[in-house]
């Protein structure tokens, strides 16, 4: 009696990627990740891929924070993630996907790129995948790291002069 084949593609989990860089971990990142997981159903895979270094600098026309490994470490901490990948360096941005070959592709509501410009690079690269630009959560004003970081220095200016 011959065993069943199981094909790895119709075994596998669905896929959902995200990418960012996750500077400075807040509650917005978390239910962006959270939200992107139920996408792809109760059994989905979540693959988060981290921005590089260079590529935040050249990208935001700042050094991150935290380095990309640093970054990496706490995203694959949140519970709702079960891959965190540090990106391509340099070229191809988007070799990645051909890859990792998502099911889903999640977008925040606030991050490059234009869906339209996206399903174009997929199609050209023959990945078959949906695109999903996800809501802002909530109206958080911590929402974005630099505007925790616009608090923080707020905040030591304020304590600076009472201090005295």
């Amino acid at each position: 009696m011959s065993k069943p084949i199981f094909h790895s593609e119709s075994a596998r989990r669905k896929r959902v990627l995200c990418f960012g860089t996750f500077d400075i971990l807040h509650y917005g990142h978390v239910k962006y990740l959270e939200e992107a997981k139920k996408l792809g159903g109760d059994s989905s895979e979540l693959i988060v891929v981290i921005s590089r270094d260079s590529s935040v600098e050249s990208m935001k026309g700042k050094k991150p924070i935290f380095s990309e490994e640093h970054r990496r470490a706490l995203v694959a901490s949140i519970k709702s993630v079960d891959k965190a990948l540090l990106g391509t360096e340099g070229g191809d941005k988007l070799k990645i996907l051909e890859e990792l070959r998502p099911d889903i592709v999640a977008i925040g509501y606030d991050q490059w790129p234009a869906i339209t410009w996206l399903e174009e690079e997929l199609k050209e690269r023959n990945i078959e995948c949906e695109i999903v630009r996800l809501s802002k959560f909530g109206n958080e004003e911590l929402n974005s790291s630099s505007k925790i970081v616009r608090q923080i220095l707020r905040l030591r200016k304020d304590w600076t002069e009472n201090s005295s």
